[in-house]
């Protein structure tokens, strides 16, 4: 390759990876368009958060209020909620969590370890309507994900840390909070007050708990109610008492496209609400008998009554505002990334077009490679010179691979242990941890497999003469000649051993000495069937038979029982 070639080679990989990098930006940009939060009654009006906006709507849905959080300085993440006073709660985050915290989420591992909030993190208690605001509640832990909040009349303070499998209480003035118990709660998520205690959506569990909320006893359970799976509708992750009944929203695995269902005191499912009308419910309330629902997939409030009927919109020119300008950010973003993308295919296409123009013949010669028409031609060229009553071994290239292919295999081995002994650590569910040692082991298998494979190839040696073919693997040696050896493009096949010469993109022996010395000299020899290599492979019991009569029922069993775990 000459240096116009390297130099247009360059500019296409680097012109890929800037185009990859951007659509990668550019979804995330997407991702972080500002879009409804949480809703909150207070007194006669419902509030509503949109990013950092905060908007007051009457029964009417008419808007009465409007604060801007970010005047203050504030990025508000989470629920909020309002203590007796008025004075508005918050949780304020201005940094991102980390990513292996949010890989942790993904996983729905239970969070590893409490940690005390950052630098201007934590809760605020702000009074209304100057937005005058002080930390609160600085004993209470971090809250890098999901949250949900309650206030008693008397100003205690009840928190559900989701992923970290407690609910805090925090007395009015106390400085530190009490807890649940280790192991009742997983995934709680949505809690309630009632005159009975603390209701709370124990979504793994999938059921409603009747907890005390009394500082005495609190965190006893009073009573239980167990909410029957909805096909793949299982996990039940917000609530509202109905009646002697709930609503419930039920999530499927990925925590999205729920659905609201309507069960009775004892658990039973009655029926589904606006099942036609909502795709994602996010969050939703019932209040006044209304039922105030916001839909993620439209980002969209709706008011409703509990039948599931649709109300009049609500009259806020605030919302109506934010949800264009949102709208239109997120349809800007997601063009950008398809410009983007557009642009990662062009440059892979201007790259063919400089190989096919700066290197015709090489070009032609790989692909004829890949599609196997090259291995007659070679055949029937003239054979390089080789001296008379020598043999002329071909190099090996994959053994000076191997001094970093096999390290890094090692480095991948230890990441995998490190990660299946993280996990095992965290108090998760026993299914996940099995899931877990189960991918582990056959991510071992597969690698030991392959590296098996790999010294096997890098120890064959090929020595060629003008009679005679020298072959070394599998810890044999033969003589044969050569009308006596059966070939492929990529295996030479004898009654005693297999030699594996490489594939396109992975060659064992040096290429040219192949397609020069070996080939040519097999004018009298004869080709052979890919089913005709397999079956001398494992006659021979060559690592590549191995290798693929173990990894493949492994594969169909590592899907059963991930199946069977689910």
């Amino acid at each position: 390759m000459d240096r116009k070639s390297w130099i247009a080679a360059s500019v296409v990989v680097l012109c890929t990876a800037l185009c990859l990098l951007g659509y990668l930006w550019a979804n995330q940009l997407r991702l972080d368009v500002p879009g409804y939060g949480s809703l909150r009654p207070q007194g006669e009006m419902m509030t509503v958060r949109f990013g950092r906006q905060l908007i007051w709507l009457d029964a009417a849905g008419r808007e009465q209020r409007h604060l801007d959080l970010a005047d203050v300085g504030l990025v508000p993440t989470g629920d909020h909620a309002f203590f007796a006073n008025g004075d508005l709660l918050l949780y304020h985050r201005p940094e991102r969590a980390r990513l292996s915290y949010w890989l942790a989420r993904y996983l729905r591992l239970r969070k590893q370890s409490e940690r005390a909030p950052r630098v201007g993190e934590g809760f605020y208690r702000c009074e209304l309507p100057a937005l005058a605001c002080e930390p609160f509640g600085r004993g209470l832990p971090a809250l890098d994900s999901a949250f949900h909040l309650a206030l008693a009349a008397d100003d205690t303070l009840f928190v559900a840390d989701t992923p970290g499998f407690y609910i805090y209480r925090l007395a009015a003035g106390a400085d530190q909070p009490e807890r649940t118990g280790d192991g009742m709660l997983r995934f709680p998520n949505q809690i309630r007050l009632s005159e009975e205690g603390l209701w709370v959506a124990d979504t793994n569990n999938r059921r409603l708990l009747l907890l005390e909320s009394d500082g005495r006893a609190f965190g006893q359970v009073i009573r239980e109610v167990s909410l029957r799976p909805q096909g793949a509708l299982r996990w039940p992750h917000q609530f509202a008492a109905e009646g002697d009944g709930w609503l419930v929203n039920l999530a499927d695995d990925r925590m999205r496209d729920g659905r609201i269902y309507r069960f009775s005191a004892a658990g039973e499912v009655v029926d589904s609400v606006a099942a036609d009308l909502l795709v994602d419910p996010l969050v939703f309330e019932l209040w006044n008998d209304l039922l105030w629902v916001v839909d993620a997939q439209s980002q969209h409030l709706s008011r409703m009554d509990v039948h599931g009927a649709l109300l009049a919109e609500t009259g806020s020119a605030s919302l109506t505002s934010l949800e264009l300008q949102a709208q239109h950010q997120r349809t800007r973003y997601l063009w950008l990334g398809r410009l983007f993308l557009a642009g990662m295919v062009l440059s892979l296409l201007a790259g063919f077009a400089a190989a096919w123009l700066l290197e015709r013949e090489q070009t032609r010669a790989q692909f004829a490679g890949w599609s196997g028409r090259a291995l007659a031609p070679l055949v029937a060229a003239k054979p390089a010179p080789i001296p008379s009553g020598q043999v002329h071994w071909l190099e090996n290239r994959l053994k000076r691979r191997l001094r970093w292919q096999v390290p890094l295999i090692l480095l991948v081995v230890a990441a995998l242990a490190y990660a299946l002994l993280r996990v095992l650590l965290l108090d998760g569910p026993w299914q996940l941890r099995v899931q877990m040692l189960v991918l582990a082991l056959y991510a071992v298998l597969s690698l030991w497999l392959m590296m098996r494979d790999l010294l096997a190839a890098a120890q064959q040696r090929v020595g060629v003469s003008d009679e005679w073919l020298f072959l070394e693997a599998q810890g044999r040696q033969c003589r044969v000649a050569l009308d006596q050896v059966h070939y492929s493009r990529s295996h030479l096949v004898t009654p005693e051993l297999v030699v594996f010469l490489g594939q396109p993109g992975h060659a064992v022996f040096d290429r040219a000495g192949v397609e020069s010395v070996l080939f040519p000299r097999l004018k009298g020899a004869s080709p052979c069937s890919p089913w005709a290599v397999w079956k001398a492979l494992w006659h021979t019991r060559h690592p590549q038979a191995v290798l693929l009569l173990v990894l493949v029922p492994a594969t169909v069993g590592l899907m059963l029982s991930l199946r069977l775990l689910a």
